[in-house]
């Protein structure tokens, strides 16, 4: 906790140097040519400490800022300011809003998909930006709330969920992927004739692929140990279809694994917690695989039939009746997708543009070199977040009694 006050004092006194602590690197955009910026390395300094005025706390000094790979742009360290300096304004060359990436790449790959984004944003709001990343998303979310009103975090849902309760970060937007959708849902998989209910699961074996999986295992954990049920046998699998073809084969009574909703007939909508998972077996028609690849029931949906998407899809080449053969009991709360998180000391009305900016940029050909590339993130878009899609993960939390340690533990 020291390390993030040191951070914080560094940040009034010394703007240019905000993540020079926190993050691995920083990157101010791309050049007028188009190109990522130029490598330039940290100098190691030590910034002493300067006798405050009587009204305010005696600073403590700033930590050493440690040298960073040399493939890596990064931030130089300002000399230090006297006590009678002001703050430069929020998004001058001095003071770049701060656009913080956890580490889900190469360093070196995160700065030169964020500099078109960068870029992007400064011609449209006229503010300037800087690209940084930290150690980890706990790390991340410690820079939001040192910093509030400068920074702009690329996270996951579940590390929102820890910005918003311990700083009042807020949700901006949140993407989407391949599938369209910007949440991920996990279904509760068995056998026709076997468990009709929750309750039903008691004493049985589980089949689980991915502990760690907030939509496939933890909800399910969460609504299990809600209702007073304790499970059999954890089975562990590999993957989700060795999981399915487990349960297939009698080896366990039941599994989770990945749900997408169908694609309904004539651009219906599948709604969660209103559409039956299984709607299509109204139809009493078994899937099909179309010659073009995908598992289809009566057609395709432009013709009033529906596409099967869920982690069964992946099997039917090689296990034509896994869906004859397997019935969802249940499936999870919608849980979202990473989120754009916004300091909570952020003007709105600056956020407002900024995120407009960035949905714009998302929807654009340009975002398929920078966020939506698929060595990135792979996003199809972004929309518009609320707190409220987050509840689910706040309710795994609570009924699991996950420590913010225990969460982040669970994500690793």
């Amino acid at each position: 906790m020291n390390r993030t006050y040191r951070f914080i004092v560094a940040l009034w006194v010394i703007p240019a140097g905000l993540l020079a602590g926190g993050c691995r690197a920083l990157d101010s955009g791309a050049t007028a040519d188009g190109r990522p910026p130029a490598t330039a390395a940290i100098p190691t300094a030590t910034v002493e400490p300067t006798p405050p005025p009587p009204t305010l706390p005696t600073p403590q000094p700033t930590r050493t800022v440690a040298v960073p790979p040399p493939a890596i742009a990064t931030a130089t360290v300002a000399p230090t300011v006297g006590p009678t300096a002001t703050l430069p304004p929020l998004g001058a060359a001095e003071r770049p809003i701060q656009l913080l990436f956890p580490p889900v790449a190469a360093g070196t790959i995160i700065l030169q998909r964020a500099a078109p984004l960068v870029e992007a944003l400064r011609a449209a709001t006229g503010v300037e930006f800087a690209a940084g990343i930290a150690d980890s998303e706990a790390a991340l979310v410690e820079l939001i709330c040192a910093a509030p009103e400068d920074t702009i975090g690329f996270i996951s849902a579940a590390a929102y969920t820890v910005a918003h309760e311990q700083c009042d970060a807020r949700a901006g937007l949140v993407a989407a992927r391949g599938d369209g959708l910007t949440w991920q849902m996990g279904m509760l998989v068995t056998q026709p004739g076997g468990p009709v209910a929750l309750a039903d699961l008691a004493g049985q074996s589980w089949a689980v692929a991915d502990t760690h999986s907030l939509p496939v295992t933890l909800y399910f954990q969460a609504q299990l140990a809600a209702a007073g049920i304790e499970p059999g046998e954890i089975v562990a699998m590999p993957e989700e279809t060795s999981a399915l073809l487990a349960l297939r084969g009698g080896e366990v009574d039941f599994t989770t694994a990945t749900f997408v909703p169908p694609i309904m007939p004539l651009d219906q909508p599948w709604l969660p917690g209103e559409t039956d998972p299984e709607v299509w077996r109204l139809l009493g028609v078994s899937p099909t695989r179309s010659p073009i690849g995908y598992v289809l029931v009566a057609g395709e949906p432009a013709a009033g039939g529906y596409r099967l998407r869920d982690a069964r899809a992946r099997l039917f080449d090689t296990t034509p009746d896994i869906f004859d053969v397997t019935r969802i009991l249940a499936v999870s709360a919608p849980i979202p997708n990473e989120t754009v998180v916004i300091g909570a000391d952020l003007p709105p009305e600056l956020a407002g543009d900024i995120l407009a900016a960035m949905t714009q940029f998302a929807a654009s050909g340009a975002c398929d070199a920078s966020l939506c590339s698929a060595d990135l993130f792979g996003w199809t878009g972004l929309q518009p977040a609320e707190d409220s899609a987050y509840d689910p993960i706040r309710a795994i939390k609570d009924t699991l009694e996950l420590e913010t340690a225990d969460l982040w533990a669970e994500l690793d």
